[in-house]
Order: structure tokens, then C-alpha cells, then sequence
């Protein structure tokens, strides 16, 4: 029978025991006198025996964990760098991003943009606050500093404060998640005391003067290559300001009269700012003044003055072709994708040679008209196309589907932020519960009357709904009918004042959702949004009441119906010289 090899191993194992007893014996029968070389006989075999059930022993039973030996050699861990991008400002109130002037100006100071790497990602809020100060050296003498970062998107340029810990800022606080900080640039800002940047070593001795001598071609002064650069700037703007206060002051010697109408003295003290105040190091006070219409003068003179150095756009509209082309080229304007509707802005009158400041409000003029009024475009068979209808002050968007599907809700929001942006009219006649939701205020707090219903058939079976008499079969019908497409119950005694609010709130409110979605976008593209989302009490300025209306040329004539020739109306006693003479006024009001 076969043996096992447990059995095979265990007689290998006594084998080679008897032949070490063997060699052992042998050992003492040659050296008999030295007694001690018999001690080692049993560890030998002791040992041969130990070594040989290592190597085959069993496998050890599931359950018991096997003894791991530690590495020989344990590497201390490296230490992580932190790398970023800081922006280091010179004012202790600076709350948002720098133009593109301004940086350089800060680049030359030894401040502005710096990729800066931390030795240590675990160092402490004084380390990191030192080796900070290593890159930005003006920061020792500013008590402190504080960082912060863009808000929201990336075309916003408010800056927001970060929150400090109560260890200070570090590394690892920043690359916190919560803190949403990720890949952006982190700007610092002084504490306790600006930084001036005339006195900074970086500003003086940067700029050398270098190069040929040139001639200045606003002051006829000479300066050097490098010079120049820095000069223009200045010069250019105090010429173009000299020319401007020419022109208004012949404008002023040729006008009629000098006073103003009655009435709108706050309303026409936004316009009349437009080219004035240009303390640009002020523009944060916007904020804090409370006169609404200063801050609103001073938010819109913030957004010329960061755009100044951008390429100018240009509106271009043909005299020649009919109303709806012209329509036409207004809509094809304002759905320009990527614009920055704060740039400087000029048109261009195809047919007409005439320029300038002019042009440009008969252009904004004409497009907040069509936007209020209507355009002549034939978008639904309906003759006229009206973005919003209602009431004065009570003006809603249109429930159209194609303005919607347009998009022509945004193209509105674009042109009216462009127009407050560049001093033109202003949209007014909003109703206040749409200028609720455009600040981006609760659904459920937004106050609405019946009046804010354009909707006729809505109106009546509100009425009859808010009423106290029993209702008449039919006008219970009606008033199903109306539920039943709106998916709400039907009426019954104990619902009726509840299914009225519901149906002029669905009616005003929940109809009109998208398109108030659409006006809050076209308002973020211009850069306006902004200044109501801040201070919404400023969205009166932006959309004021129809008595703030300010009526300009191009208004009027819309709203003149001219005597015809042919007119068979007896009272009529014009004569043809009286039409030639209202079209002569039409020509001076243009």
C-alpha cells in the first residue's frame, strides 16, 4: 500500500536524526577525553529537525492571520507645495476686478498678478502669510490683508471676501472644497492701509526714460519713447473732455432756452451726469449713496471706464430700406453673441451723413419704442408685434411662443441695459410684479393685481369668481373651461376664492416665467444685472414709472398722426401748405 507524504516525510525526517546520532558517536569514540564536544549533539539535532518541520509544515488554519514582517526601512514622508495664482491689490476697499490700465499700472508697481509656490502645504497661517510677503513686499506696512475672488460667473468682475478661519488663511484652508476657490485667482488686497503706488521703488524705476524724444500730437510736448506711452493716455482723454464741453456749450448758446421741464429733475439728473463726475477711483461708492440715481450715474460710469480700451461697436442702420429691414437690422444687432455692451459705441445712418452723439440717442431712441410699442414686423399674422401689452404701469411680456422661441425676450433685456449703459431712455410702464421677479425676488412674495392681466376672458372670469352673487350656469361653465386647460380643480362652494388667486396667479405669473428668465439674461450680457441684484431699490431707475417718462423726438412723432392730402373729413380745413409744413417739423425734430 502507498504511503502518504506526511508518512515519507516523517521517515526522512528520523533518518537523517539516526545519521547525526551516528556521526556524534563516532566523534566521541575518537576524542573520549574532551567532554564538552558532546553538548552540541542535541542542539544539532534539534535543529536539523526544526528545520526541516519549517520548511514543510502545514499551511495555517483560515482564520488565523498571518505574522507580517515591518519593512526594513521606512521613508519619511515628502512634503507638498502649494502653487496659485494671487492678484495683489492697492486699495483697502477695492471690491472688483481691475481694468486693464489699472493692471498694468499695479504690474509695474510690484504688484498685480503672481504664480506663487508654497514650500509647505501644511505650513501655518504666519508661514504663508511670510512667504506672501516675500513676493508682495508692500503688504509688511498694510496691517494685515485679505483675499478674495470673483463672484459667480467668469464675465462677473465683483469680487467677493473670503472667510478667514480663526487660524488665519493657510494652504490647506484655501484648497478646501467648501470654499470653492479650485483653479481661480485668489486676489489680495490691504487690511488696514492702502498702498501708494507712486511711492513703490517698482513704479519709479520701471519706467525709464528711454528711447528717441517724440512729439505729443494733442500738446505738441516732447517726450521719450517710453514716456509716451503713459502720457497719450491722459492727454488724449483731457482732449476729447475740451471738445465736449465745446460742443455743449454751443449747443447750450443755440438752444432756445436753458431750462428744464418740470417734474423730471430726478429722472433727468441721470442723463445729465453722463459726462460728468469721472472720478474713477470713487466708482465703489455706488454702493453706499443713497441718492438712486447718482449710484446708478456711478455703476454705469464704472462699466464705461472698464470697457474704454475695448474695440469700439458699431450699429449700422439703413435710412433707405423699409421699417421692417430696419427692424430687422435692430434684432440682428442685439443677437450678437460675446459682446461687451459697455464698450464705446457709435452708429452709422446709411443714407444720412449725419455723426456724433446725436445719432447715437435717436438710435437707442428707436429701439427702446419698438421694444415698448411694438415692432412692424408681422411675426403672428397679427399685423404687429408686441413684446409686452397691458396697462400703463402694468406692463407684462407677451405670452407669444415665437418671441419666445426667438429668444427675443433677451435681445429686449440686452437693448435696455445697452441703453441705460450709453444715456438713452429707459423702459417705462413695468409692471412692479415683473420688476419683483426680474431682481430675482421669491415667486410666492411677488404682489400682483388684476390689473397686471392683459388677458380679457382671464379678467371677466376673475371678476365673476371674486364676486359675491351665485354664479349662472354658463359662467360656471366658463370658469371650468378656464380650469380644465390650466389643470386646476373645478369650482365648488368651498373653493372659489381659493381657484380665483390661483387663476390670476398662473394668468400673471407662471405664464410669464421664461420670459422673465430671458429679460434676466439679456440684462447679465449687458452688465446691468448686476446693479439691481446689489441694490434691487435701483431697479426703479432702470425701469421707472410712466410718469418719469422722459418724451424725446423721436417719441413724438410716432405718436403724431399727420394730415393726409386727400382727407375727406369736413371738419378738416388744412391745406396742403399746413402738411408741408408738419413734415418740415418732423424734419427738425429728426
Amino acid at each position: 500500500m502507498a504511503k502518504s507524504v506526511l508518512e515519507l516525510l516523517r521517515e526522512a525526517a528520523a533518518a537523517l536524526e539516526r545519521q547525526n546520532q551516528r556521526e556524534v558517536t563516532a566523534g566521541v569514540d575518537n576524542n573520549p577525553t574532551t567532554s564538552s564536544s558532546t553538548t552540541p549533539s542535541a542542539p544539532e539535532g534539534r535543529t536539523a529537525r526544526a528545520e526541516v518541520l519549517r520548511l514543510f509544515s502545514p499551511y495555517p488554519p483560515r482564520g488565523v492571520p498571518r505574522r507580517s514582517i515591518p519593512p526594513a526601512n521606512t521613508k519619511k514622508p515628502k512634503k507638498t507645495t502649494y502653487t496659485h495664482i494671487f492678484f495683489c491689490l492697492a486699495k483697502r476697499k477695492d471690491c472688483n476686478i481691475p481694468n486693464p490700465k489699472m493692471k498694468k499700472l499695479l504690474q509695474q508697481a510690484g504688484l498685480g498678478e503672481r504664480r506663487i509656490t508654497f514650500p509647505d502645504r501644511s505650513c501655518s497661517a504666519t508661514e504663508f502669510s511670510d512667504h506672501l510677503q516675500l513676493s508682495f513686499p508692500q503688504l509688511k506696512h498694510c496691517g494685515g490683508f485679505q483675499l478674495l475672488r470673483s463672484r459667480g460667473s467668469t464675465r462677473s468682475r465683483v469680487l467677493d471676501v473670503l472667510p478667514c478661519s480663526k487660524d488665519g488663511y493657510t494652504p490647506e484652508f484655501l484648497c478646501n472644497k467648501e470654499l470653492g476657490v479650485g483653479a481661480a485667482v485668489i486676489y489680495i488686497r490691504p487690511l488696514q492701509k492702502d498702498i501708494v503706488l507712486e511711492n513703490t521703488p517698482s513704479a519709479t524705476t520701471s519706467v525709464q526714460s528711454t528711447g528717441p524724444t517724440v512729439e505729443c500730437v494733442y500738446c505738441t510736448d516732447t517726450f521719450t519713447h517710453s514716456e509716451i506711452e503713459g502720457h497719450i493716455d491722459s492727454c488724449e482723454k483731457k482732449h476729447n473732455s475740451d471738445l465736449n464741453a465745446e460742443e455743449t456749450s454751443e449747443s447750450t448758446a443755440s438752444g432756445s432756452s436753458g431750462m428744464s421741464q418740470p417734474g423730471t429733475s430726478d429722472a433727468t439728473s441721470l442723463s445729465s451726469h453722463s459726462q460728468s463726475e469721472a472720478n474713477y477711483s470713487s466708482f465703489e461708492d455706488w454702493t453706499t449713496e443713497p441718492n438712486i440715481y447718482k449710484a446708478a450715474n456711478l455703476f454705469r460710469q464704472h462699466l464705461i471706464h472698464n470697457a474704454e480700451l475695448k474695440p469700439e461697436l458699431v450699429a449700422r442702420l439703413d435710412l433707405r430700406t423699409t421699417e421692417e429691414d430696419r427692424e430687422r437690422e435692430i434684432l440682428t444687432f442685439y443677437k450678437k453673441q460675446g459682446i461687451d455692451w459697455a464698450s464705446p459705441f457709435s452708429v452709422v445712418l446709411g443714407g444720412d451723413a449725419a455723426v456724433g452723439d446725436g445719432v447715437k440717442r435717436h438710435f437707442l431712441s428707436m429701439v427702446i419704442e419698438k421694444i415698448q410699442f411694438g415692432f412692424d414686423l408681422n411675426l403672428e399674422n397679427t399685423g404687429r408685434t408686441l413684446l409686452f401689452n397691458g396697462a400703463d404701469d402694468h406692463n407684462v411680456p407677451s405670452t407669444s411662443r415665437a418671441l419666445i422661441d426667438g429668444d427675443l425676450f433677451r435681445v429686449a433685456g440686452r437693448a435696455i441695459g445697452h441703453s441705460f449703459i450709453h444715456g438713452g431712455p429707459s423702459f417705462t410702464g413695468l409692471s412692479p410684479a415683473m420688476l419683483h421677479l426680474i431682481v430675482g425676488s421669491n415667486e410666492e412674495s411677488a404682489v400682483f393685481e388684476l390689473s397686471d392681466c392683459p388677458d380679457t376672458d382671464v379678467v371677466e372670469v376673475v371678476s365673476v369668481l371674486e364676486s359675491q352673487r351665485e354664479l349662472t350656469p354658463q359662467e360656471e361653465c366658463e370658469v371650468n373651461n378656464l380650469a380644465f386647460c390650466w389643470d386646476l380643480p373645478p369650482i365648488n362652494k368651498n373653493n372659489r376664492r381659493w381657484l380665483s388667486e390661483k387663476i390670476l396667479r398662473h394668468a400673471v405669473i407662471e405664464r410669464r416665467q421664461t420670459q422673465i428668465k430671458q429679460i434676466r439674461k439679456g440684462l447679465k450680457d449687458s452688465g446691468v444685472f448686476n446693479m439691481i441684484k446689489q441694490r434691487p431699490a435701483l431697479a426703479t431707475v432702470l425701469f421707472p414709472r410712466t410718469a418719469e417718462q422722459i418724451m424725446d423726438s423721436q417719441t413724438i412723432l410716432k405718436r403724431i398722426i399727420w394730415p393726409m392730402p386727400d382727407s375727406e373729413d369736413e371738419d378738416d380745413h388744412g391745406s396742403m401748405e399746413e402738411a408741408m409744413l408738419c413734415h418740415r417739423l418732423s424734419e427738425r425734430l429728426h
